[in-house]
């Protein structure tokens, strides 16, 4: 349920749950009707994409200037973009967890970078894997390690602890590869496939490293100074020592990493599209973003809640359903993702979501292009987000309260944005026209916020906010040698 629009009274309350239930089955089962794919021997298969660290902006089909994604962009240009997602956590576990559950992380209890996702959550996996799919996961990253929950549902659940330290994108590419060609092509299947290489430490392979910064002849020494402690990842990001140009080649290092991914998904993308027994829902999306210097904040993501790290890609495509070219700027988070796919293959199943179709069964009209079988949703009136209590660098001095009472949160209704910061002595409000201001550079609390604009929001964020610390997790202090080496070369620790 959308906490903007729920009642302050618990019988009210009871009442929009009652009604988003209705709603979301009504849209699930038009779908059903409408579509000739929620027969079971049509529905279509699904690919899901999720790339991790990937800012929308730095995609060609965003309006990106480098081409960083040739192949993600024609994905795009045969199916839907929606232009304003946002994740609700910028960190990897608590947004992986909102995207196979459709849960906000207090729904699901994956609040902290450590937890673990609980048993008690309903994933996209199992119900696809009760509805006859097979279920297959190839990933690269720490936090989706097997016995953290995320492989519920899963037959195939691949995520070698090699793959953890750095870049392996064409590693996950040929595992998925090699799991489809052996299905039996009749039957349907859920694959999920997980791309770590633009988290730091941004360091390309050849062509990629030299790609979007040819000229660059140095000096440049950032990553051997951190390997040598001459300064840490919390002062690199806090108190950046790079001078402009320097900072400059590092963006373009993070772009020919995003580069890369797409370079490796090109043969998976080929693949899906030759299917012959049923067609392919591709589903492409990130975790979060990266701030890559935006309010002092440099390669990094999770404590602060800017857009850089907030906003997210989402591309759908469904040859036959899903128009060629299809462009959305309703609002929407990646807790509407689970449900969007469930939508479009006539399936119910998800336990208590926040999430919401994004798409909905539309008449046909004389005129209309091939395969125009639905429509973008109505979006959400607000978005909202909450920052990570766990791993918060010590060289960070916004965040005031340490564990769960510290943590940020946000809410947007797509023009104005309000962040909350608490701090011992009272919160910190920060208010931005996301509309004149998209760099969100100039604080409009006590500077001219519109009180209507500011009370609304508030009062939305006061019905999402909550500061639990959700399913007991381990903490730094309980790392292994090697657990800290690793969280260490992905810029979470000193």
């Amino acid at each position: 349920m959308d906490p903007s629009e729920a009642a302050p009274s618990p019988r009210a309350s009871r009442r929009p749950l009652r009604t988003a239930a209705c709603v979301a089955a009504l849209l699930i089962a038009g779908l059903a009707v409408a579509l000739y794919l929620a027969r079971p021997d049509r529905r279509p298969s699904v690919l899901l994409i999720t790339i991790d660290t990937l800012r929308a902006d730095h995609l060609g089909c965003y309006g990106y200037a480098r081409p960083t994604s040739p192949h993600i962009d024609r994905l795009a240009s045969e199916g839907a973009l929606f232009e304003r997602v946002i994740t609700s956590l910028p960190r990897t576990t608590q947004s992986i967890a909102s995207i196979l559950t459709g849960r906000f992380p207090k729904g699901h209890g994956a609040r902290g970078l450590f937890s673990t996702l609980s048993r008690a959550n309903v994933t996209l996996a199992e119900i696809l894997q009760r509805e006859g799919y097979a279920t297959g996961a190839f990933l690269s990253n720490l936090f989706l390690a097997p016995g953290k929950g995320f492989e519920q549902g899963f037959e195939v659940y691949s995520n070698a602890p090699r793959r953890y330290d750095g870049d392996s994108a064409p590693e996950v590419t040929e595992g998925a590869l090699a799991w489809l060609r052996a299905l039996p092509k009749e039957k349907p299947f859920f694959l999920w496939v997980h791309y770590l290489d633009p988290h730091w430490t941004y360091a390309p392979s050849p062509p990629f490293d030299a790609a979007f910064d040819p000229s660059f002849r140095g000096p440049f020494s950032l990553y051997q100074d951190l390997d040598a402690g001459r300064f840490t990842k919390g002062q690199v990001i806090f108190a950046n020592p790079l001078d402009a140009r320097q900072t400059e080649h590092v963006v373009a290092l993070y772009d020919g990493e995003i580069a890369q991914v797409d370079a490796a998904l090109a043969p998976l993308l080929a693949q899906v599209s030759r299917a012959e027994a049923r067609p392919v829902l591709v589903v492409l999306t990130s975790d979060h973003g990266e701030s890559l210097g935006e309010h002092g904040y440099h390669f990094a993501h999770g404590e602060y809640l800017y857009e850089g790290t907030l906003h997210i890609p989402l591309i759908m495509s469904l040859p036959g359903t899903i128009a060629p070219g299809l462009r959305s700027s309703i609002l929407a988070q990646n807790v509407d993702v689970a449900p969007s796919i469930l939508s479009l293959l006539g399936i119910g199943g998800l336990q208590a979501v926040d999430g919401r179709p994004l798409l909905v069964p539309r008449a046909a009209r004389a005129g209309d292009p091939p395969g125009w079988r639905v429509a973008p949703a109505t979006g959400r009136q607000v978005v909202f987000a909450e920052s990570d209590f766990q791993l918060i660098h010590p060289e960070n001095r916004r965040y005031y309260i340490p564990g769960p009472a510290g943590r940020w949160s946000s809410a947007s209704d797509g023009r104005y944005k309000v962040i909350h910061i608490p701090r011992p002595q009272g919160a910190l409000l920060e208010i931005y026209d996301l509309q004149d201001d998209a760099g969100e550079r100039r604080n409009l609390e006590g500077a001219g916020a519109d009180p209507e604009v500011r009370s609304r929001l508030l009062r939305a964020l006061s019905r999402y906010q909550d500061y639990d610390a959700g399913t007991p997790a381990p903490g730094p202090s309980d790392l292994g040698p090697e657990e800290r080496q690793r969280l260490k070369s992905l810029g979470y620790v000193n």
